[in-house]
């Protein structure tokens, strides 16, 4: 450190802002081992406080015949990959076998969305068929790592890829009459730049998003449905199948009202600074409602909720038919 001229910020007393002339030696890349002096000018929007020993990412840009070297953000890695590894070990720990069933569905999920489903979208192939796809072959997979195959696990596959899908049709149907599209999503604009010779369509893309939000949360529903109709089955073979559907449907009911409440805070704690800009502000409601990234976290919110409840007679629908299906 040669230099530090910082105060606490009047606004947000908790960041400094103001500036710092750096030694840094530079850890990795062509320039490895060199030392050089750096001017870092910190502000609220670029607020990277560097002190003594700290690693973080120098960004160097070539000007003419000389570089500029900038501190460009910390480095988070660490703090990543650390809560990562507490994540699989406590997975481990707890699930054992069925854990690490858990840790291979989530790495296959990861390879499947970034190895295929972005290069596919970018190639201008068909958001929906190639979602639908890549959900079905997802959920196959991970059904099969962590219930086996069995009719329980063909039940839960099955609502849950009917549930993704009304979610999905619902997103983009009412996103459509709400005159929004995947331009209007975070970035969206961008992407339109990024597309090889304009073959991303990304109309698309509210369906993309709100199959892939919505997942988790269908496929615990649907699991949950098929292992209540299961019990059920098991405990009172005898009980005729028109109350054994009621009852399981009302087991729905009760899962329905934690899981709706779910899906709806945590699209909107996507958007919680958004929304805290528009109360303070003091927007009348209809100008609060018309809000692009208001309008589509709320529709993100319904029809996850809308695909999350009709999971529930989906899958209670499948389960009748599978379990009663003759040579099953």
């Amino acid at each position: 450190m040669l230099l530090e001229e910082v105060r606490p910020d009047n606004a947000v007393p908790s960041i400094v802002t103001g500036r710092q002339q750096l030694l840094v030696k530079i850890l990795e890349g062509d320039q490895t081992g060199e030392e050089h002096k750096v001017m870092n000018n910190i502000s609220r929007l670029h607020n990277v406080y560097v002190q003594p020993g700290d690693e973080f990412i120098l960004l160097i840009r070539q000007r003419g015949d000389s570089e500029i070297y900038w501190p460009f953000n910390h480095d988070r890695a660490g703090a990543v990959y650390w809560m990562l590894g507490l994540m699989v070990a406590l997975i481990l720990i707890m699930g054992k076998m069925q854990g690490l069933n858990s840790i291979v569905s989530l790495y296959f999920t990861g390879s499947l969305l970034i190895g295929v489903l972005i290069p596919g979208l970018f190639a201008g192939l068909n958001p929906v068929l190639l979602t639908i796809g890549l959900m079905a072959v997802k959920i196959v997979v991970n059904f099969l790592l962590v219930a086996g195959y069995n009719r329980k696990s063909l039940v839960a596959m099955l609502g849950t890829l009917g549930g993704v899908i009304v979610a999905g049709v619902i997103a983009q149907f009412f996103g459509e009459m709400a005159q929004l599209n995947g331009l209007y999503l975070d970035k969206g604009e961008d992407l339109i730049y990024l597309g090889s010779n304009n073959q991303l369509q990304v109309r698309w893309l509210l369906f993309v998003a709100i199959m892939i939000s919505a997942l988790g949360a269908v496929m615990d529903v649907a699991i949950s449905m098929v292992s209540s109709y299961h019990e059920l089955r098991e405990v009172s073979p005898e009980q005729p199948e028109s109350e054994r559907l009621l009852a399981t449907i009302n087991i729905g009911r009760d899962i329905m009202g934690t899981m709706t409440n779910t899906l709806i805070l945590a699209f909107v704690g996507s958007s919680l600074t958004t929304i805290m800009m528009v109360w303070g502000f003091q927007m009348p409601v209809i100008q609060f409602m018309n809000i692009p990234a208001i309008s589509l976290a709320m529709i993100h919110g319904l029809a996850g909720s809308i695909g999350l409840i009709m999971t529930i007679p989906i899958t209670v629908l499948f389960a009748s038919l599978v379990y009663n299906r003759k040579g099953s």
